[in-house]
This record gives structure tokens, sequence and C-alpha cells, in this order.
């Protein structure tokens, strides 16, 4: 039995979407984290890679322990309110995952590399573009690449 991509994707769009809470007690001790994360960014709609891009990122920048405290710090009230009143070390961290949701750029080899640019929220606030590359082509930036003979 041969099942068309139309088919496969028509059956899973029928099967009911988890609850926040499901999804949140599946992420497990994530979960407060990624709240925070949605928070700092201002909307919920931030994609999965995206979340886990954060608590990656995060994790290999700052630490497991790092990341205890920060959602300790930040974990009830405003966030705007819990930022202003955190140390300066839990300032900094959040302006790190503001960082990589607008922009996508995280740190590597001390300069900042936009790793998750195609993703990130930047892209979000312009109802009139996309990010450049991801509208089609084999690859992210095919854009940017001058065509060789015989590729037109």
């Amino acid at each position: 039995m041969k099942i068309s991509r139309r088919a496969l994707l028509g059956s899973i769009s029928l099967l009911p979407l988890a609850p926040v809470a499901a999804r949140a007690q599946a992420l497990g001790s994530n979960a407060v984290f990624y709240d925070i994360v949605r928070q700092i960014g201002g909307i919920p709609d931030i994609s999965d890679h995206l979340l886990d891009a954060a608590n990656d990122e995060f994790l290999a920048t700052y630490g497991e322990l790092a990341q205890r405290n920060f959602v300790n710090a930040l974990r009830t009230g405003s966030i705007s309110e819990r930022i202003k009143q955190a140390s300066p070390e839990i300032q900094e961290r959040a302006a790190f995952i503001a960082r990589l949701l607008y922009t996508g750029e995280v740190m590597r080899d001390g300069a900042y590399k936009a790793i998750y640019y195609p993703w990130c929220l930047g892209w979000k606030s312009l109802s009139f573009a996309t990010a450049p590359g991801t509208c089609g082509g084999p690859a992210f930036g095919h854009w940017a690449h001058h065509p060789v003979a015989g590729d037109m």
C-alpha cells in the first residue's frame, strides 16, 4: 500500500492537538524555562525549533546551574519587572535569549553568528517579508549565489 504525501498530511491534520498543559508536562523541567523564553520573546507562537535552540544554546553557554538560577529568578510575576529587579547576570542572560530569539545570533569562535536566522522572530514582525532564501530553492541562502551555467 502506497500512501501519498497529501493523504498522510491530511490524516495528521485530523489528529487532535495536544493541550498546552500536556505539552508542558512532556517537556518536563524545561517547561518553565520555555515559558520564560516565550515571555521574553513577547509572543506565544515561537517555533519548537527556536525554543529548543534557546534551551540548548543557554545550556552550552552558561550550564545547568545557571539555567536553574535563571528560572528561579524569573519564574513568577511580570517578566519586565523581574528582569529589572534581577542581578546583572540574570539581565545579561535574558538579553542573550532576546538576541537569539530576534536575530538568531549566538556566539561562536569569538564572534556572533546568525545560526538560527531563518527561524528568528524578527521575521514574524514583518508582514511583507520572509527570511532571504527561505521562499524556495535547494537550501537556505540560495538566492545569494550566482547561478552556474546550465542551472537556469
